[in-house]
């Protein structure tokens, strides 16, 4: 039905300054009734539209209202956020550890230095940001976060913090590969290490000798890819009639990383090595000459499996020192991502034509990585005349990094 011209017109003037209301008197009435009259029309559609308002204003306050209290609810969300509400505080929002209202009584590492954020594997800043500084050996003052957040969002934290660091020369700790007993290591350290060597010698003449070897290492990190080395080896070897222990050959050594690939993962480095004539001849315990020792380390990853290789060869300077050619390679793989987690390996170590292999177990000693142990039997397996056996292994002491976690 069409509605009529006049109830229309006074529906449109409802919304004007016109506020009287017509009459269409055109329309029926009951019997014995008299039209409303204008102004009574006209209040109540003025009441109701007034109500509308009123109410259509209430409800949009109540929804902004619930909005900003579900927002206040879940909190920040991505990294960037998560980082501004609750680690800018204390590292600050660039991440210097520079705020201007200390949260905390110590001092908070500075992101932006290359050699904090780099050296390590993701592994153990997701480890840190899981546990908190006690259960790294940092500092307690350090919340850990596991029980707030997903594994997904502490892997997260990792590149943003990584990111301070601007200089994009400096390898990335995931190619901080374990360390094989033999094989040389292509990631620059700060360590310390102990490697003992003790191998049986069966003589024809129904006697044994038992002989025992150990060099002392120290390794150094400067620059962002360049690492020296000074090593000195001990022995004590059985001589049939007596013992006797001195010390060998001294050798000094520089490594640099010439191509590193966090994406990839791929790491090589290039080295040389000297040895000076610290040891006796006519012992057995050096060569009596300087040698020049140049290598070429570099290491990999095969979906889980850890792979290394190292060769090097043997310069005398004295001619009548005939030269070596020495080459290693090494496979091995962690049983979790822990730094105190098991690895089981095997390399394969070559001098010329002689060859061995050699199984071997690796150990994080703490919960910080920081002390770790191998052991392995390295086996003569061709063109080794006296078919010896040696126990190999090592100690290993990562000094930059602290001992144990804090209770």
């Amino acid at each position: 039905m069409a509605i009529p011209p006049l109830r229309y017109a006074a529906w449109r003037r409802l919304w004007t300054d016109e506020w009287s209301f017509p009459v269409d008197e055109r329309l029926p009435h009951p019997a014995g009734t008299a039209p409303d009259s204008g102004d009574s029309r006209g209040k109540c559609c003025i009441v109701f539209g007034v109500t509308s308002l009123l109410l259509a204003a209430v409800l949009a306050i109540g929804e902004i209202a619930t909005g900003q209290a579900r927002a206040t609810e879940t909190g920040p969300t991505t990294i960037p956020e998560m980082w501004g509400a609750w680690c800018a505080r204390c590292h600050a929002e660039d991440g210097t550890g520079q705020v201007s209202e200390p949260t905390i009584t110590g001092v908070p590492m500075d992101f932006t230095d290359c050699a904090v954020t780099t050296r390590e594997p993701d592994a153990d800043w997701e480890r840190a940001i899981a546990k908190g500084g006690s259960g790294v050996g940092l500092s307690p003052e350090m919340p850990g976060f596991e029980d707030s957040l997903t594994p997904a969002q502490i892997a997260g934290f990792v590149p943003h913090l990584r990111a301070f660091c601007r200089d994009t020369g400096w390898p990335s700790g995931n190619l901080n590969f374990p360390r094989p007993i033999i094989t040389e290591k292509a990631f620059p350290e700060d360590e310390f290490l102990l490697l003992p060597a003790i191998s049986h010698e069966s003589e024809p003449a129904s006697a044994s000798a038992t002989n025992v070897g150990l060099i002392a290492a120290y390794e150094r990190r400067f620059g962002r890819r360049a690492m020296y080395e000074v090593s000195i080896p001990f022995y004590n070897w059985d001589f049939l009639t007596s013992r006797d222990s001195e010390i060998g050959d001294i050798a000094v050594a520089l490594k640099y990383v010439a191509y590193a690939s966090a994406t990839t993962p791929r790491i090589v480095s290039f080295g040389l090595e000297a040895t000076l004539p610290t040891g006796r001849l006519y012992k057995g315990f050096g060569k009596g000459t300087v040698v020049f020792e140049p290598y070429i380390a570099a290491g990999t990853m095969l979906r889980s499996w850890y792979v290394q290789g190292h060769g090097k060869v043997e310069l005398p300077v004295d001619p009548l020192v005939d030269r070596a050619y020495l080459y290693n390679l090494y496979v091995g793989r962690d049983s979790s991502s822990a730094p105190d987690a098991w690895t089981l390996g095997v390399e394969l170590n070559g001098e010329n034509k002689q060859l061995w292999i050699t199984p071997q177990i690796r150990k994080g000693l703490t919960a910080t990585g920081a002390l770790a142990a191998s052991l392995g039997v390295s086996i003569p397996v061709k063109y080794q005349r006296e078919k010896v056996v040696s126990w190999v292994g090592y100690l290993l002491w990562e000094f930059l990094e602290p001992l144990r976690a804090r209770k």
